[in-house]
């Protein structure tokens, strides 16, 4: 982020970078490769199958709006979720920015970088449609900003598939809460959201589990 950018930032209400990586008071954490793996059993039915699960997704998210200043986050990723010896565990990674969506175009960058995530909370199928799926998981992601220490952060990522009539799951896309900062529930942002852009129409952006991975030996 240029200076500028960063003069722009500090003017706007709100929290500014330096004060978000700051409250999220974790100083450098050594990354020991792109994908993160740290297992976690899954208690859902669905992590009885052996099978490999892939999903993905791209989508925006932002959180409340307060004295007129909202944020929103684009994430976008990849993973695997697996079932192995050692329990059900989800290699996964991507990229993201957040921005102050209400700051003029082209919108401040607020921080951007890469995630990583390894930690499996929760995974669940709702059905299949031919070679795809509809449920949700939940996990711990790191944050790795471009500048700044990583923070890690939670999310649930859920699919709904409407052709299927597999849309039991509240929502289409990803929450995202960084603890340490507002951006948590109860927190003066609160966590980013899925959001409509038209009133009754689909999410801002779109996620898919994929059941047919290929596989070599």
């Amino acid at each position: 982020m240029n200076n500028s950018k960063n003069n722009e930032n500090k003017k706007v209400r709100g929290m500014s970078r330096k004060q978000f990586l700051k409250t999220a008071g974790l100083g450098s954490i050594a990354a020991a490769s792109v994908l993160a793996l740290l297992g976690a059993l899954a208690t859902s039915a669905s992590a009885q199958d052996a099978r490999p699960v892939r999903f993905r997704f791209v989508c925006l998210s932002r959180t409340a709006t307060v004295d007129e200043v909202r944020y929103v986050a684009q994430l976008n990723g990849e993973g695997l979720i697996q079932r192995s010896t050692f329990g059900v565990r989800v290699f996964a990674a991507g990229s993201y920015n957040i921005y102050i969506d209400t700051s003029p175009v082209p919108k401040t960058i607020f921080s951007s970088g890469t995630w990583r995530g390894g930690r499996l909370n929760v995974f669940q199928l709702d059905g299949t449609y031919g070679a795809l799926a509809a449920g949700h998981l939940g996990m711990g992601i790191d944050l790795v900003p471009r500048q700044g220490p990583v923070m890690p952060a939670t999310i649930t990522i859920r699919c709904n598939i409407g052709a299927a009539g597999l849309t039991t799951e509240p929502f289409e896309g990803f929450v995202l809460s960084i603890p340490g900062t507002d951006f948590v529930p109860g927190g003066t942002f609160g966590p980013f959201m899925p959001f409509e852009p038209v009133a009754g129409g689909p999410p801002f952006g779109i996620t898919v589990f994929d059941i047919l991975c290929e596989q070599r030996d």
